[in-house]
C-alpha cells in the first residue's frame, strides 16, 4: 500500500461504513467451545514544533514534525470449557513522516514503513475459575494491567510510541465482594524477541525490567474504596552500544533497584461529586547506588452538575506532586516514573517534551467536561506547572509554565470514533530562553 493512497481509502471506509456490519463475530463449536474475533485501525495525523523538544529555544529554525501513524490490531479469544480461555492479538504499525527536523526530512530513521512489523501485542491464557467457583484466576503470558489512575503501573513498552503496553508474566487475581487481590509478576526486555516481518526489533525499553508487585483493593461502598500497594523493579542495562533518541532525559546508565509503597482513597461521595486521593513512596538504590527517596501525591475531586443543566458539565480539579532530585545529597530524591512513561492526561505535548518522565513537578489542573451532543463531547483543561527542585533550572526559577489542551470527541458509529486533539505550552522562568510549543492530532479509530 502506498501512502498517498491511505487518504482516499480512510474517506472510502468512513463513506461506506455504514453499509457494513462491524464488530466482534463470535462463532460456537458445539456447547464448549467458542471463538470470537475481532480487530481495529487506529489512523493519527499528528504535529508539533520543535520547542517541543527544545525548550531552551536551542533548536535551528526548520519546520515542525508531523506524521501519520496507522496502528491495525488483530485479535482472537478462544473460550474453552472450565472458564479457560486463549487469547492472541497481533498488531502492526507503520509510520509516515512528511515533516521532519531530520535531513533529509523523510528518512528511514524517522520513517517506519509499511509493512513495518507485525508483532504479538497479546499472547496469553486465562483461567477464570482456577480452583473451582474460589474467585481465584489465573493469566498466564503477554498481557496487559493498569491499576487505579495509572500512576503506579500502566506502561510496559514506553518507547514504541504508542503501540503497545504489554507485559511478559503471570498475574494471579483474587476477588470477593468486597475485595480484589492482585499479584504480578513480569520480566521484560529491552527489545523484542518474536517479531515477524522485517524483524527491526526496536527499543523498547532502557533495559531488562523484572517486577514483583501486590495491589488490593478493599470496597467499603460507594462513597469509600480502599488500595493499597507494593511494587518491586529491578532494571538490568547492558546495552549501551543500542543508545538512539527514544532515551532522551534517561541516564546513559539506567540500573536500577526501585521498591514502591502506596495507597489511595476514592470513591462517589453523592451524585455530584467524586474523589480520589493517592500517595506513594519510593526506596532502593539508583545506578550510583544512592538511595532512592521519591515521593508522589496525587489529589483529584470532580463535581458533577445536575444532568438538567445544558451540555450536563463535570468540572474536575487534580493536585499532583512528584518530588525532584537535588543535586548536593547522596540520596535519589526524584520520583522515579518507570513503570508510567506515558501519557497519563491524555495530551502528549508534555510526554514528547519530557520523553515520558514523570518526575520534579507540582501540577494544579482544571478541566471542564461538555456533552454538547448525544455524540459529540468536548474536553478543556488548564494546568499550572511548578517544579519541586531548581538545581538543574537553566532560568534558576520554579514556575515551568502553563498548558492549556483541548479535546473533541465524536462518535459517528458505535464502531467509528473521530477526534481532535490540540494543547499549547506557554514556558515559565524555570528555563533561560523558554519558548512557546504546540502540538495537535486528528484521529480516527474504526473497530471491526
Amino acid at each position: 500500500m502506498k501512502t498517498t493512497k491511505l487518504p482516499v481509502l480512510l474517506l472510502f471506509v468512513v463513506l461506506c461504513a455504514g453499509q457494513w456490519a462491524f464488530g466482534e463475530r463470535s462463532f460456537a463449536f458445539g456447547d464448549d467451545f467458542r471463538l470470537t474475533l475481532g480487530g481495529d485501525v487506529r489512523a493519527r495525523y499528528e504535529g508539533f514544533n520543535r520547542d517541543v523538544i527544545w525548550v531552551d529555544g536551542t533548536a535551528k529554525a526548520g519546520p515542525a514534525v508531523e506524521y501519520l501513524r496507522v496502528r491495525t490490531r488483530a485479535w482472537a479469544r478462544l473460550e474453552m470449557p472450565e472458564g479457560v480461555s486463549l487469547n492472541i492479538r497481533f498488531v502492526n504499525r507503520w509510520h509516515k513522516v512528511s515533516s521532519h527536523f531530520g535531513d533529509p526530512n523523510d528518512n528511514g530513521a524517522a520513517t517506519w514503513e509499511f509493512p513495518d512489523e507485525v508483532i504479538l501485542d497479546l499472547l496469553n491464557i486465562h483461567f477464570a475459575d482456577l480452583l473451582g467457583e474460589s474467585g481465584l484466576s489465573l493469566t498466564l503470558g503477554r498481557q496487559e494491567l493498569g491499576f487505579g489512575n495509572g500512576m503506579l503501573l500502566s506502561e510496559g513498552t514506553p518507547y514504541d510510541q504508542g503501540r503497545t503496553v504489554y507485559h511478559d508474566g503471570a498475574v494471579l487475581r483474587y476477588k470477593t465482594e468486597t475485595d480484589v487481590v492482585t499479584l504480578f509478576s513480569f520480566y521484560n526486555e529491552w527489545k523484542d524477541r518474536f517479531v515477524f516481518i522485517n524483524d527491526q526489533n526496536r527499543r523498547l525499553r532502557s533495559g531488562d525490567i523484572f517486577t514483583l508487585g501486590a495491589y488490593w483493593t478493599h470496597n467499603v461502598d460507594v462513597r469509600l474504596n480502599v488500595d493499597a500497594y507494593y511494587m518491586y523493579n529491578d532494571v538490568h542495562d547492558d546495552y549501551p552500544d543500542s543508545r538512539d533518541s527514544c532515551e532522551r532525559n534517561h541516564p546513559v546508565d539506567t540500573n536500577l533497584s526501585l521498591h514502591t509503597v502506596g495507597g489511595r482513597v476514592f470513591g462517589r461521595l453523592n451524585d455530584n461529586f467524586d474523589y480520589s486521593l493517592e500517595i506513594a513512596r519510593q526506596g532502593g538504590r539508583n545506578n550510583a547506588g544512592r538511595h532512592n527517596q521519591g515521593m508522589m501525591v496525587d489529589a483529584r475531586l470532580r463535581y458533577h452538575l445536575p444532568k438538567e443543566i445544558m451540555f450536563t458539565p463535570s468540572i474536575g480539579l487534580e493536585l499532583l506532586s512528584l518530588t525532584g532530585d537535588k543535586a548536593d545529597t547522596r540520596k535519589s530524591e526524584g520520583w522515579n516514573s518507570l513503570m508510567m512513561e506515558c501519557p497519563l492526561w491524555r495530551e502528549e505535548l508534555l510526554p514528547i517534551m519530557n520523553n515520558g518522565v514523570w518526575t520534579n513537578l507540582n501540577m494544579y489542573r482544571g478541566d471542564v467536561v461538555l456533552k454538547l451532543t448525544k455524540k459529540l463531547t468536548f474536553t478543556g483543561a488548564l494546568a499550572a506547572l511548578v517544579a519541586n527542585e531548581t538545581d538543574f533550572s537553566t532560568g534558576g526559577g520554579h514556575y515551568l509554565g502553563t498548558l492549556f489542551s483541548a479535546f473533541l470527541d465524536y462518535k459517528l458509529f458505535d464502531y467509528l470514533a473521530l477526534s481532535a486533539e490540540a494543547a499549547h505550552f506557554k514556558a515559565g522562568d524555570y528555563y533561560v530562553n523558554g519558548q512557546d510549543s504546540v502540538w495537535a492530532r486528528l484521529q480516527a479509530t474504526l473497530t471491526f
